[in-house]
């Protein structure tokens, strides 16, 4: 069995024993590597290439949103998960426009840990419901855009944003994979993105959608 390889940046060693213990009971996960501060992240994340990077965004030196960005710079492979107590939102948003696929509270249960890092290694945006309701809560919402979508569309839209895979919408919707490329891409188009996550960050934002819902 191929286990993700996943590595660790937090300033907090208290958290990150917390994580690596989390994560070395999953038989299909092992941590390959920690680091306590920006630079360490990125020349960890070079070295060991992990499949996911657990983030802090109050990293000592450069910052988490730096540390984002080079490291999808450099190791495009790494999926970039933003680890959070949700100090504010536009730091969140900066990281994952830097490159992050989405974005985890430090004390999401243990379970629910496991699962995100596994869809986010599958490829899929994983983004924390309790986060995003606040962040919504916490916006004036603007449906200009949703004027622009069909029902169908939205109904896409807010499966994407629970980071289902296209296959899955299908299932979930009962249409065909290829009427949900469809959909997406009218959705982008709309939306004016450039991809998946950049859609689902723009429409929380803007209050399109409620994550979880």
């Amino acid at each position: 069995m191929k286990r993700i390889r996943v590595f660790l940046a937090d300033d907090h060693e208290l958290v990150r024993y917390a994580l690596r213990s989390l994560l070395e009971v999953e038989p299909d996960m092992e941590v390959v590597g920690e680091a306590a501060d920006s630079e360490s992240a990125v020349r960890g994340c070079l070295e060991a290439v992990p499949d996911v990077l657990l983030l802090d965004l109050r990293m000592p030196g450069a910052g988490g949103v730096e540390v984002c960005r080079e490291v999808h710079r450099t190791c495009p492979s790494v999926s970039i998960v933003i680890l959070t107590s949700f100090d504010g939102d536009e730091e969140v948003f900066g990281a994952v426009g830097a490159g992050a696929c989405g974005f985890l509270l430090k004390d999401t249960a243990p379970e629910p840990m496991a699962q995100s890092i596994r869809a986010v290694a599958g490829g899929q945006s994983v983004f924390d419901t309790s986060v995003a309701t606040r962040i919504i809560s916490g916006r004036a919402s603007n449906r200009e855009d949703s004027d622009a979508l069909s029902e169908r569309e939205m109904d896409v839209l807010q499966l994407m944003a629970k980071g289902m895979s296209n296959k899955e919408i299908g299932r979930a919707l009962w249409i065909g994979e290829t009427t949900v490329k469809t959909h997406v891409s009218h959705i982008l188009r709309k939306l004016k993105q450039s991809d998946r996550t950049s859609a689902v960050l723009a429409a929380v934002k803007s209050g399109l959608v409620r994550i979880g819902s």
